[in-house]
């Protein structure tokens, strides 16, 4: 994810939950990261889901996992608000919105 990405993610997690920007631009950063490092590896990482709850996930978007399950892959366009991953324990594809993630770790 580009630079570009980063400021617009932050500036949609601002106008969405109001929090400061310094705070916005930080989350958008960390997903950046964190999907950057799951296109190498499986990924441990955290985000709220709708009914509150914390939830833990290992996604990767590792090439030769992926390959052969990109058939699998939701058709929709997929929104800019969101991440798509494939769910390593689930055996799915996934998706968390931006302004829920927690922390990923590294």
């Amino acid at each position: 994810m580009e630079t570009n990405a980063v400021e617009k993610d932050a500036k949609r997690i601002h106008e969405v939950t109001g929090r400061p920007m310094a705070e916005c631009e930080q989350q958008a950063q960390q997903i950046a990261e964190c999907v950057r490092e799951m296109c190498d590896r499986v990924v441990e990482f955290y985000y709220k889901k709708k009914d509150g709850s914390r939830r833990q996930a290992f996604g990767t978007l590792q090439p030769n996992v992926i390959i052969n399950l990109v058939q699998d892959a939701p058709n929709k366009e997929q929104s800019p608000d969101c991440v798509r991953y494939f769910d390593t324990e689930a055996q799915a594809w996934r998706s968390f919105k931006k302004v829920n993630f927690i922390e990923y770790v590294a």
